[in-house]
Parts: C-alpha cells; sequence; structure tokens
C-alpha cells in the first residue's frame, strides 16, 4: 500500500451519506469530487469543520480489493466508543483517500488517532494523528477562506 497524502482538511460540504453500522453516528457522508490535504501535517488542531485523514493507493497489479478503514480514537459518544471501522474499494489505479471530520463538538477529543487501511484482515497502512486544543495549531478555518496554500 501506497500513502500519497497525509494532513488536515478544510471543510467540505457532504454530498450525501451511506450506513456504516460499526462507526458511533452508524453511516459516513460521502464527499463529490477528489479533495486534496490542505496542509501535510499529523498535528490537528479540534476544531469544528475540519478534517483529517489520507490518500493512499495499493501498488500496481492488486486490482481492486474490498477492505476497511479503522480508526482508534479517545472515546466518545453514548456508550463511549474508541473503534469504528467501514468498508471501502481499493484499487490499484485510482487513488482512494479517507478523513474524518469533526461536525459535532462531542467528536473533538485530544489525544492519538489512528487511520489504518484493513485488508483481508491485515493492516496494509497505518498514520497516528495527533488533535489538540486549536489555540496550539497555526491551522485553522480561517486559513481555509483564502486562495489555497497548496497546490
Amino acid at each position: 500500500m501506497i500513502l500519497e497524502e497525509f494532513g488536515v482538511y478544510c471543510p467540505d460540504e457532504a454530498t450525501g451519506r451511506v450506513e456504516a453500522p460499526d462507526t458511533e453516528r452508524g453511516f459516513i457522508d460521502l464527499i463529490q469530487g477528489d479533495p486534496r490535504v490542505d496542509f501535510q501535517t499529523d498535528v490537528v488542531p479540534g476544531e469544528l469543520g475540519l478534517g483529517f485523514g489520507m490518500r493512499f493507493r495499493f501498488e500496481d497489479g492488486h486490482g481492486v480489493r474490498m477492505g476497511r478503514v479503522i480508526i482508534t480514537h479517545p472515546p466518545f459518544g453514548n456508550p463511549p466508543v474508541t473503534r469504528e471501522s467501514y468498508s471501502i474499494t481499493v484499487e490499484s489505479d485510482v487513488s482512494s483517500m479517507t478523513q474524518f471530520d469533526f461536525d459535532d463538538d462531542y467528536e473533538i477529543q485530544y489525544g492519538t488517532w489512528t487511520l489504518a487501511i484493513e485488508v483481508d484482515g491485515e493492516i496494509l497502512l497505518s498514520r497516528d494523528f495527533h488533535v489538540v486544543p486549536k489555540e496550539q495549531s497555526p491551522i485553522s478555518t480561517k486559513l481555509c477562506e483564502g486562495p489555497s496554500l497548496l497546490s
């Protein structure tokens, strides 16, 4: 598995949702288009609207496979959860991406969050992110309002 990029995403609008029973909310939001990382970092400010994640793909020759995104994080929700997962399709020739967006205040939990990609019961890619109070990061939604900082 090849990690192409990781970091913080500016706010985006969900264009749909799909059931994901192994998540705290019971669904994941879908995003239209091909959003790119806005800030390459593993330090994530805990601010509503921001998201974090990674873009990845299989090495050539692996074809199309079903997998799972596994997110581990400090506890939140009622009852509190620390692990969520949902199905994805991963291809050799096409980048895939996953991100977690802070949609509700209760989701902003400081500490280490891990995003992992599992295929056939094996973790092929894993990336840690460190969520911190927004005051401890120069990144904010205000920076998202101007022109893109990455090309």
